[in-house]
């Protein structure tokens, strides 16, 4: 797990990002200077969690034309950056968002009904949670997603003569995960932005850098719509508020969490979950990572990861923990489902508990996101904050 796709940049300044106001300066002269190049991207598809990305060979970048100025932090930061031009047979970018998600007419009566002529943001967390197990409308969720979000203390930022470059190797493992990442639906529009944001979280983050699995953190954003002012402070909301440390060079913060979650297991799921997870045979650590290290932005459809981070922007790491164990509950299979895919397989060839679990995974939230939301729920009041923070506090002391 160590040797992750991982790239780091200079020593991370006292205090982090909150703390120190020439980070904000970074961030706006890092994506200042990448605003003018949409990238073409290698298409290298590196698995997670089985190699360091090295230094390679930048794709060639090729310059845009202005149109449109766009603020990258609203009114944080002085000045305003260039977003690349829509072809004439783009989508608009609400329109695409929209068309990658499934809103029946009766989830916005079902909001317009609690709503009662209100505004979103006055609706409790009682109202929220209700709604929330039926579907939210993208018009709420942009309403009321960035007041979830953690902004950064950028208020006092101020610009130097030198911009900041990031390092060869961090730039270059950017731009390889540009073109694998929601290939289906992205365009070079979604593709230049996806990569100042990410530029821009790298800048401001040199301890960590860039890290494989938060292109696919940040693609969520961009798709769904939100601009890249609101795509970055979600980004920063989601990597360090719901995933502390999983993203830095020993993915110290995921493998301390993944050691939480074996507690939790034990302590939460019925026998019966748990002899199914033994018959598996694989280390809780590496099953749990994509979900873990991606927030089920990676291999789940857009809708039902929107879904999933509802409540994840309201509740932080309960939600995380939560949600696997419900897949667990949900998608591991049993004995005879082995059993029945051994005899599905291509002659010869026995099928990976692992691939198995993955795919029943994927299905669930497509055919049975109403269902996995639901026990999802039923989980959340059992791995409150408070059990997670004292279980870290617990294991971090102890050898694995």
């Amino acid at each position: 797990l160590a040797q992750a796709h991982c790239s780091s940049a200079a020593p991370p300044p006292q205090g982090g990002l909150a703390a120190s106001p020439a980070v904000g300066a970074a961030l706006y002269r890092c994506v200042r200077d990448s605003r003018r190049q949409a990238m073409t991207g290698h298409n290298l598809l590196g698995k997670l969690l089985k190699r360091r990305i090295g230094n390679s060979n930048s794709p060639e970048r090729t310059p845009r034309k202005r149109q449109s100025r766009t603020p990258l932090f609203m009114d944080a930061l002085p000045g305003q950056i260039n977003e690349p031009d829509a072809s004439e047979d783009d989508m608009p970018k609400q329109q695409k968002s929209q068309a990658l998600l499934v809103e029946d007419e009766g989830t916005h009566l079902r909001w317009e009904k609690v709503l009662a002529g209100r505004s979103a943001s006055t609706l409790s967390a009682e109202e929220l949670g209700a709604l929330e197990d039926t579907n939210m409308p993208l018009k709420h969720r942009h309403a009321l997603w960035p007041q979830w979000f953690i902004a950064p203390h950028v208020d006092d930022a101020c610009g130097t003569e030198v911009a900041p470059r990031l390092p060869e190797d961090v730039d270059a493992a950017i731009d390889a995960d540009l073109h694998r990442t929601r290939p289906q639906s992205f365009g070079a529009w979604e593709r230049a932005a996806l990569r100042r944001v990410l530029v821009a979280y790298a800048a401001g983050n040199p301890s960590v850098g860039y890290c494989q699995g938060m292109n696919n953190i940040a693609a969520v954003f961009i798709a769904l719509g939100f601009d890249e002012a609101a795509a970055l402070r979600g980004c920063y909301t989601m990597l360090q508020g719901c995933c502390p440390g999983y993203h830095d060079r020993e993915l110290s913060g995921f493998r301390l969490d993944a050691r939480v979650l074996a507690e939790l297991v034990a302590q939460v799921l019925p026998k019966d979950t748990q002899q199914r997870l033994d018959l598996l045979d694989v280390p809780l650590e590496v099953l749990a990572s994509e979900h873990f290290l991606t927030l089920a932005s990676k291999s789940w459809p857009l809708a039902a990861t929107a879904r999933l981070w509802d409540m994840m922007l309201r509740e932080g790491s309960p939600v995380v923990f939560a949600s696997f164990m419900a897949l667990l509950n949900l998608c591991l299979p049993d004995e005879k489902a082995m059993e029945l895919e051994r005899k599905l397989a291509p002659l010869n060839e026995e099928p990976e508990p692992m691939d198995v679990f993955r795919e029943r995974v994927r299905r669930c939230a497509v055919d049975d996101m109403d269902v996995l939301v639901r026990e999802v729920r039923r989980l959340v009041p059992l791995v409150p904050q408070a059990t997670i923070d004292k279980l870290r506090l617990n294991l971090a002391g102890k050898k694995c």
